[in-house]
């Protein structure tokens, strides 16, 4: 007989017993296992971070010995190029390179940094070669200009006149090369206000600077000195003691503005002594007198004479011997004297005649005839 749908087979305690498992465990074995893969995994621990610090110990003594107290990596005679007038000692101390000192120690960009700070250094390259060369390229600024206070003051003897090149950078240079002896000085500037190594910005040594550069290549035409004491405008004395005035704009019109009157007045030979070239058209140009500096340079040093009075003919007193005659007749003329009779009757002092003229006294013409007589 087959038991009814949906009946269950088991009772309530035989299913229990099915679920339980029969496992016996050994509580011995099963500790030895656990000590056995602990005891294992911190010996290979403990045997790679002996090998990791073996390895960094080597390495370590390896490169003290090897590389950074090995000879050979030292830095030796290092070389120095400059265009200007920084020694040898001054760059390397700026850079912080010393000689017998490993070549890792030197930090390129670090020292490029320090050089480009020094205020006479336009630029600078710093260069590793392995095992022990450095090499340093300088290059300094140009000053193009000296800047004073007072136009009679002498910028090569003063402590507030300063350098200033192109890029309007103010300079101070410790040794003078002679070519500064001869840059053009701009005067009527305050130098109280002036940083070496700092950038100027003011408007009229900018100005002043651009008629320096642009002007720079002319043999006609040579800037000694820029006053801007009048603030407007600067004006130029050139190789020649001419004064040229300019405007603070546009500097090239007037340097051509200028040529042509330089060509204009050249074949005449005559000495400019003011040109204003702030106007376009009608520009006014004066020139030297020569003959007011001929009559001063050789005027004589004691008092001119004085001029001699004029003599005037005796005249006949009334009621004298000699009457007027009549009309129609002959005056009669007196007699000449001999000159045996001149000199008997010459007193002590002699007198000249009515008729007789003063000698023409030189003019100062003829002064400076005759001295172009003697320059030619």
């Amino acid at each position: 007989m087959k038991p009814p749908p949906n009946k269950r087979v088991s009772s309530a305690s035989q299913r229990k017993q099915q679920h339980l498992l029969d496992v016996k465990i050994r509580v011995g074995k099963e500790r030895e296992r656990r000590f056995r893969a602990v005891a294992g995994f911190v010996c290979k621990s403990v045997l790679w971070i002996a090998l990791a610090v073996g390895v960094w110990i080597g390495c370590k003594e390896g490169w003290r010995r090897w590389v950074w107290e090995n000879p050979e990596y030292f830095v030796r005679d290092p070389e120095v190029k400059t265009d200007g007038t920084l020694t040898r000692e001054q760059i390397l101390s700026a850079a912080e390179i010393v000689e017998e000192r490993n070549i890792l120690t030197v930090d390129l960009g670090r020292s490029r940094a320090a050089l480009e700070k020094l205020p006479q250094v336009e630029s600078a390259e710093v260069l590793r070669t392995f095992p022990n060369h450095v090499a340093i390229n300088v290059t300094e600024r140009r000053p193009i200009a000296w800047v004073t206070l007072k136009k009679e003051e002498d910028p090569t003897t003063s402590d507030h006149a300063f350098l200033i090149d192109a890029r309007c950078i103010v300079l101070r240079s410790r040794v003078l090369l002679p070519e500064y002896y001869h840059l053009p000085v701009i005067s009527g500037v305050e130098t109280e206000n002036l940083v070496p190594g700092q950038r100027v910005n003011a408007f009229d040594i900018q100005a002043a600077l651009e008629l320096v550069r642009l002007n720079a290549d002319s043999t006609r035409f040579q800037v000694r000195n820029i006053d801007l004491a009048k603030g407007y405008c600067l004006v130029v004395t050139d190789q020649r003691r001419a004064k040229i005035t300019f405007a603070f704009d546009k500097i090239d019109a007037q340097l051509g503005r200028l040529n042509r009157l330089l060509d204009v007045i050249e074949p005449t030979k005559q000495e400019i002594q003011t040109i204003n070239l702030i106007p376009e058209r009608n520009i006014p140009v004066t020139f030297f007198d020569p003959s007011a500096e001929v009559a001063t340079d050789d005027a004589p040093d004691s008092a001119p004479p004085k001029p001699e009075p004029k003599v005037s003919a005796p005249k006949t007193a009334p009621g004298s011997g000699d009457k007027t005659a009549p009309k129609g007749s002959a005056v009669p003329t007196a007699a000449k004297p001999s000159p045996s009779a001149k000199k008997a009757d010459a007193g002590p002092a002699k007198t000249k005649s009515p008729s007789a003229s003063p000698a023409p006294k030189p003019s100062p013409v003829d002064h400076l005839k005759k001295r172009f007589d003697l320059n030619g």
